[in-house]
């Protein structure tokens, strides 16, 4: 028999409830774990690919031109608004833009909200913040002096936005789009250096733990 076909609608009702479900596993697990090395990964790891993954579909949303309101853009209101709403459910801040920007469908708040806000625990900026600390702390560095793997993770809160939100002369943002291609490229490095690093099986390799 053939496999029963799911709406749209049901499909993201089934993805939403998979997605509650494992963030209830995820915080019943990680709340019994001691604050060791293993904790310090297992965080390194989400933290990562939280990086990677939400800085490359920013980056996508504006590479097919999610922010483009020029008037040859068919429904540009309406367009408009569904890549907001999509965006923000992604990084699960819609509750959160609607408290500070009410209806405000403009770029430039954003990408003050999804990549530079430092309360934002969904933000860019605190994603790689609490990234360079594990990672400081993974190593053993001494406070406010952090290793080489944490100095590869961009710091984005003092990036100024109004040069990340301005277009150029043919209407891309390419400095937004460079400091994503940057926090892409920095999780992917972190990733790549853990693995070499704590994983290798090599006789230089170090232990967790160890």
């Amino acid at each position: 028999t053939s496999q029963r076909e799911l709406s749209a609608v049901q499909a993201l009702q089934a993805l939403d409830g998979a997605s509650s479900a494992l963030a209830a596993i995820t915080g019943a697990q990680t709340d019994r774990m001691t604050r060791d090395d293993g904790w310090q990964l297992l965080s390194i790891g989400r933290h990562v690919e939280r990086l990677g993954f939400l800085s490359a579909a920013l980056d996508l949303a504006v590479d097919v031109g999610a922010f483009d309101n020029s008037p040859a853009t068919a429904n540009p209101a309406d367009d408009n608004s569904s890549h907001f709403t999509a965006l923000l459910s992604l990084f699960d801040s819609t509750i959160t833009f609607q408290a500070q920007y009410q209806q405000s469908r403009e770029l430039a708040p954003l990408v003050e909200l999804l990549v530079q806000d430092n309360d934002n625990p969904r933000s860019l900026a605190w994603v790689a913040r609490t990234l360079r600390g594990r990672l400081s702390k993974l190593a053993n560095t001494p406070m406010g002096e952090p290793d080489a793997l944490a100095r590869l993770v961009p710091d984005l809160k003092h990036i100024d936005l109004a040069q990340l939100c301005m277009p150029n002369e043919t209407g891309q943002h390419l400095a937004l789009r460079n400091c994503l291609a940057q926090c892409t490229q920095a999780a992917w490095q972190v990733s790549d250096a853990i693995t070499a690093h704590y994983f290798s099986h090599t006789d230089t390799a170090d232990s967790v733990g160890g």
